[in-house]
């Protein structure tokens, strides 16, 4: 077999073709112009070419994305409880430890494995009209919820940040603050790998040079969030004499600080008040102690799922 490079037979386009006993294989490459190019560079052209590309896969993705967060939202909790067993010597049988991979997908009630066809996001729950297919209970309504408003979220940072990095790392963010909502709505705790993820996304964005921030003014962001909120939380627990603010909350606003600066982090805050004045009574009617991170909730029976919406307006007003 020999390798023989360049057009023949009159053609023009740049290929690579080998030389065979049977005949001749080709596969074409690039044009050398397009050598230079990052990968997001040279999908974003794809996009210039196919202008609904983009929203059309942004919204089937975040479908995916937002089946993904439910698998999540359930059981890493579980897997945090096995953990601290764990620790404390109460070793779970290796038949009752979750994963996010294993067991399979199933119903709570039934413990039925949910086939594949029924296992699409949003269609399934819509064509089983809610309900289980082997034992007919009801499906809660949270898990098209969130596969709905993580779905809207991609597509709307695909239409504000078209042909932009920006715009993936805004989906990014979108999937770390919905998951994060709904385990601070099931559990009032804030776990800290959801924080850090949203601090390090947004300072790789920064760094990346896909943010509108540099990367000095994400990293000043992170310090005088951390510094204003812990301030806030000591000055609270001296006032109130209890604790007003917990240290995940401190840590998701020092992680915002990273995506919107220090001089915006303020509209954050506000934004999340002026959503919903209403949300504190409801939330005294669901628990005795109201996490300060619920004030900003924007969503009366789902935790501020649409977190991720909101920040995304909050920035592109703050550019």
């Amino acid at each position: 077999m020999r390798l023989l490079i360049g057009p023949t037979d009159g053609e023009s386009r740049d290929y690579l073709r080998w030389q065979t006993p049977v005949g001749r294989i080709r596969r074409f490459t690039p044009h050398p112009a397009s050598y230079n190019k990052q990968p997001l560079t040279m999908l974003f052209d794809v996009f210039q070419q196919y202008p609904a590309a983009m929203p059309i896969l942004a919204t089937v993705g975040g479908l995916i994305i937002g089946s993904f967060l439910n698998v999540v939202i359930w059981r890493y909790p579980i897997m945090l409880r096995q953990q601290m067993a764990e620790f404390h010597g109460e070793m779970p049988s290796v038949q009752s430890k979750i994963s996010l991979a294993l067991p399979r997908s199933h119903c709570p009630h039934c413990q039925q494995t949910i086939r594949i066809r029924n296992n699409i996001p949003l269609l399934s729950w819509l064509m089983l009209k809610g309900r289980c297919r082997d034992c007919q209970a009801k499906i809660s309504k949270r898990y098209p919820l969130v596969e709905l408003l993580t779905a809207l979220a991609f597509l709307l940072a695909s239409l504000v940040w078209p042909e932009s990095g920006w715009a993936l790392a805004v989906m990014i963010l979108s999937a770390w603050l919905i998951a994060a909502s709904v385990i601070d709505l099931d559990h009032q705790w804030l776990p800290d790998v959801f924080t850090q993820g949203v601090l390090w996304t947004g300072l790789s964005a920064a760094w990346a040079q896909q943010s509108p921030l540099t990367l000095q003014d994400a990293v000043t962001g992170v310090l005088v969030g951390f510094i204003a909120f812990y301030s806030l939380r000591w000055i609270a627990g001296i006032v109130l004499r209890k604790e007003a603010l917990g240290m995940g909350d401190v840590l998701l606003f020092a992680a915002l600080g990273s995506w919107v600066g220090p001089l915006s982090l303020p509209n954050v805050c506000f934004n999340r008040i002026m959503l919903r004045p209403d949300i504190c009574r409801y939330y005294k009617k669901r628990i005795n102690h109201t996490a300060f991170w619920t004030v900003f909730k924007s969503g009366r029976y789902s935790n501020n799922l649409s977190t991720g919406i909101v920040l995304m307006i909050t920035t592109s007003l703050s550019k």
